[in-house]
């Protein structure tokens, strides 16, 4: 089982579904937890038999396992068993964090593989260095030595083309980080308009996103599956193929 966390206080509900999507294709068991505090998916995922009224829940979408208001890690594998099933078959574990606390019963500090998910709003950057800050904390506590190994995950949009790309590294240049690498995702109103038509589908549908959108996703998974990316690209033309003929 690998854990991967998504740090940060902008929307990234429907890009980790993409993610989680493509990841389960590869015939991976993959799950989606929702810790962040506005809990959207609860209102984007599809239930059934008045699921959606429970506080915590686990719900398949579309070949994915999404997991809706768990404090901790502790009543997510207790309800697991309640249900008979075990948490550790799960492959990979999808977390969506946007606070300290959640960081810290989520184990943020210990994940496989962490990305920082960002545009370039000032308000996305500080926020969300506030909990990369604590998590910094948090490993230092076990070895004041340690490191925070962290990909970059940076939505841009072509109005904005003055953006200093370095701005987070300044920002952050006093904390125990190693960034690895960035993956750029675009922001603009054909990717938005596909995800909000994909809050209403029972898929989770690749094919009207930009090929940016779509690159970026593979990228992703490249870092946190090792798939060879023309593999993942097949994997995600195949995604649409199913889309198509899905009625």
């Amino acid at each position: 089982m690998k854990s991967i966390g998504f740090v940060g206080n902008m929307d990234k509900t429907e890009l980790i579904q993409y993610v989680a999507k493509m990841i389960s294709v590869t015939g991976s068991k993959t799950i989606l937890i929702d810790a962040t505090r506005l809990q959207k998916t609860r209102y984007t995922i599809p239930t059934i038999n008045g699921m959606g009224d429970q506080n915590q829940y686990i719900v398949e979408h579309d070949g994915i396992d999404v997991a809706v208001g768990f404090n901790n890690i502790l009543e997510l594998k207790k309800y697991l068993i309640s249900k008979g099933e075990d948490f550790n078959e799960y492959d990979y574990v999808l977390v969506d964090i946007d606070s300290d606390e959640m960081s810290e019963e989520y184990d943020m500090k210990n994940a496989n593989s962490l990305f920082f998910v960002t545009s370039y709003d000032k308000m996305h950057i500080t926020k969300g260095i506030d909990v990369l800050r604590f998590i910094c904390a948090t490993k230092r506590r076990e070895n004041p030595d340690a490191k925070l190994d962290l990909f970059k995950i940076l939505y841009f949009s072509d109005m904005i083309n003055t953006a200093d790309t370095k701005y987070i590294d300044n920002l952050t240049d006093n904390l125990p980080l190693n960034w690895n690498g960035t993956v750029s995702m675009p922001y603009n109103g054909t990717d938005i308009s596909v995800n909000i038509q994909n809050q209403y589908s029972t898929k989770v549908d690749f094919r009207y996103l930009s090929p940016d959108a779509k690159n970026g996703i593979i990228d992703i998974v490249n870092v946190i599956t090792g798939e060879d990316k023309n593999k993942l690209k097949k994997a995600e033309k195949n995604i649409e193929k199913v889309a198509k003929f899905a009625r």
